[in-house]
């Protein structure tokens, strides 16, 4: 399938599951009441440890220099402008949305402050796509594996410790693949001149990478929905978190794969 065909797909599901995540999470009543257990059953940190802790704004302005520099060096100058473009206009717009644009209706008792999307898990997804788009491609999967590993460990954090609601983490992914599918769909083809592709044996463990993610991320993404069914029908509020989560792990590991697909 053409690359740019491929990204127009892609952007068009990143959009009906960012939507989908919007409309059944926050704007409706069992939506809010799923999530509202998963709250329930958390653990409000305010100063967790690990990755959360190092999003500011320095940090990401940092963190986007770096890969700027690993791009001007492996692909050239419009890769740069591209890869820089697109994760700055994505960090901006779940802020946007958040504050701006997207309201959360009182459909339970308490009144709660519109958290969708997710402005950690946004900026993290995006430096994994960021960061893929600027690494040579023979080392893709080592950045998939690592990236998966990465996002899970963020989502599990936002939802362990009572930052965000799954649905937000959700609205996240999405708008980050959404970026970039739009990036992948009306950006330059052609990265510098000479710029080597993998060999045999890259191409190989890049596409086994991918297999084990898209089974791995589905898996869970099927068995969190059986355990969700089960946390309801049993009123189970640590069930009900335990299968965000693992919807969560499942999502991210299917975020990373098609972020890779879309690399030009």
């Amino acid at each position: 399938m053409p690359i740019r065909l491929r990204a127009f797909l892609y952007a068009l599901f990143a959009l009906l599951v960012g939507g989908l995540a919007y409309l059944l999470g926050v704007g409706s009543f069992l939506g809010q009441r799923a999530e509202a257990s998963v709250l329930d059953a958390s653990a409000f940190e305010a100063d967790p440890a690990g990755p959360l802790r190092l999003v500011s704004t320095t940090n990401v302005l940092i963190a986007l220099a770096v890969i700027g520099i690993i791009a001007l060096w492996v692909h050239g100058i419009l890769r740069t402008v591209s890869i820089l473009a697109v994760s700055s206009l994505a960090i901006l717009a779940s802020q946007v949305l958040k504050e701006r644009w997207l309201d959360r209706p009182q459909l339970l008792e308490f009144d709660a402050a519109n958290t969708f999307p997710s402005g950690h898990m946004t900026v993290y997804a995006v430096l994994v796509g960021a960061l893929m788009w600027a690494l040579p491609a023979s080392v893709r999967w080592l950045v998939m594996l690592l990236s998966t590993a990465l996002l899970c460990v963020v989502s599990w954090q936002l939802l362990e410790y009572g930052w965000h609601r799954p649905s937000d983490l959700l609205g996240a992914l999405a708008l980050s693949l959404l970026a970039f599918a739009v990036a992948a769909w009306i950006g330059p083809r052609k990265s510098r001149r000479g710029q080597r592709r993998p060999g045999a044996t890259g191409a190989t463990t890049n596409r086994i990478a991918s297999i084990v993610l898209t089974i791995g991320g589905v898996l869970l993404v099927l068995g969190a929905l059986v355990l969700a069914a089960i946390a309801a029908s049993s009123h189970s509020d640590a069930l009900m978190l335990n299968s965000g989560e693992i919807a969560l792990f499942g999502a991210s590991a299917l975020t990373v794969r098609t972020l890779a697909k879309l690399c030009p």
